[in-house]
């Protein structure tokens, strides 16, 4: 079982569990209220209350006598669980010593009566009954925490706590399906479409997972259709395209067999590209995996491109970093975003900076042009086949669009991640982030 981690601030998981907490707060504080006015504003009630405290008080302070015998009151109150503080000719005497002394009582007038007086202490009712030469209070003190053993209150605060946890374990229970959605979603946004997530209930976030998986498997099988379809017409483009080249050396006249060669080498490439794709998804054709110089595959790039303008400067990088890659697909990725950096900067432009950065779990390769940028409506389509933001097709800007499909397709093969940051006017940054991980 994966170690639990408390949920971020903004998770959805985080905001209902504190709705819970919330709503339970002001629970208790609407029925205290209540009870409140119900009870302690409650005139008629306190009324028909004191009338009966005057009466039982009567009854017991004439039960201890007169005067008030301190022993017989005593007795009254362990067995009654009442107090008496008694004021006579012969001094005070109290069942409780922590007993206030009368000076120190506020009576309530609303209810009081010459010889009875009532009023409240720390909340609590209590009666003075004046018989003049000697007067008796009756403090009706109730302490049911008081007779608690110490270590209750620490129980109550453990079963409250085991509560909270608990509902906490199955709110976060209920939400997993939101994680594991959120998860998935992720890794189809990486280009792994054979993610499915766990289906474990049957309501509206199990439907919603159920769903998911419909989607999922659907996308997968209309991107699998359009590359079968893609691959299928490559193969077949093979033989009438050797066909061609070889007519072509006919052609006697050289400015037209130049144009010719020329418009084959291109379609070639085309469908080279479209049947290296395909490879990277066979069980045939998967990444030949050696240790590999990251340094040195960057310098072998920009040497390889550095009489072509704006030129291509490392700017930033580690002496050498060693990680099990496809040297010669890795190459082909670094080519193709190189050439994209190129193709769409002016001659007048700044160099294209290279940057290689390493952390505690990865590489990451960045490639930064001062190009024309591009809209957020761009990036979203820029990795996908045969897209290409020059729409006019022109010779100057070339291509057919899979360079950088074919590039990611080579990176989600490394487990690795390929983005782009770019803004219009501003510039391009490519980025490569390369984990690392043991060659199998």
């Amino acid at each position: 079982m994966e170690p639990w981690k408390f949920p971020p601030r903004r998770s959805m998981f985080y905001k209902l569990f504190v709705v819970f907490l919330a709503t339970a707060l002001l629970l208790f504080v609407v029925i205290r209220g209540f009870f409140f006015l119900a009870i302690d504003r409650n005139h008629s009630f306190k009324a028909d209350l004191f009338v009966n405290l005057v009466k039982y008080s009567t009854q017991l302070v004439a039960e201890i006598g007169a005067p008030p015998d301190q022993n017989r009151a005593i007795q009254l109150a362990n067995e009654l669980g009442v107090q008496f503080l008694a004021n006579t000719s012969t001094g005070t005497w109290a069942t409780d010593a922590t007993l206030p002394n009368v000076s120190l009582l506020n009576i309530d007038p609303s209810y009081s009566q010459p010889g009875l007086q009532v009023g409240r202490y720390h909340r609590h009712p209590f009666v003075i009954v004046d018989r003049g030469d000697w007067q008796v209070v009756v403090f009706y003190l109730h302490r049911p925490f008081g007779e608690l053993p110490g270590w209750s209150f620490a129980l109550l605060i453990g079963v409250v706590g085991a509560i909270i946890a608990g509902s906490f374990m199955v709110v976060r229970r209920l939400f997993r399906p939101v994680k594991w959605l959120t998860e998935g979603v992720n890794e189809m946004a990486l280009g792994h479409l054979d993610r499915q997530v766990p289906v474990h209930s049957t309501d509206e976030l199990g439907e919603l997972s159920k769903s998911f998986n419909a989607m999922a498997q659907r996308v997968r099988d209309m991107v699998q259709a359009r590359d079968r379809l893609l691959v299928d017409v490559s193969h077949e483009l093979r033989s009438p395209l050797t066909r061609m080249k070889l007519a072509v050396e006919f052609v006697q006249e050289e400015a037209p067999k130049r144009k010719l060669q020329e418009e084959i080498r291109e379609l070639e490439a085309m469908v080279t590209e479209l049947l290296e794709a395909e490879r990277l998804d066979s069980q045939y054709g998967g990444l030949v995996l050696t240790q590999t110089d990251v340094v040195s595959l960057v310098l072998e790039i920009i040497e390889t491109d550095h009489v072509l303008e704006p030129l291509v400067r490392l700017v930033a990088s580690p002496t050498s970093v060693v990680l099990p890659l496809d040297r010669e697909r890795v190459g082909l990725v670094l080519g193709n975003i190189f050439q994209n950096a190129k193709k769409f900067s002016s001659l007048q432009s700044q160099p294209i900076e290279v940057r290689i950065e390493t952390d505690s779990s990865s590489v990451q390769i960045s490639i930064k042009d001062c190009g024309r940028g591009l809209s957020s409506e761009e990036q979203a389509l820029i990795f996908e086949p045969f897209y290409r933001v020059d729409t006019s097709r022109t010779r100057k800007t070339g291509g057919y669009g899979l360079g950088l499909s074919l590039a990611r397709k080579i990176m989600i093969a490394h487990k690795a991640e390929l983005s782009l940051q770019s803004e219009l006017g501003h510039g391009s940054t490519f980025t490569l982030r390369f984990p690392f991980i043991k060659a199998d």
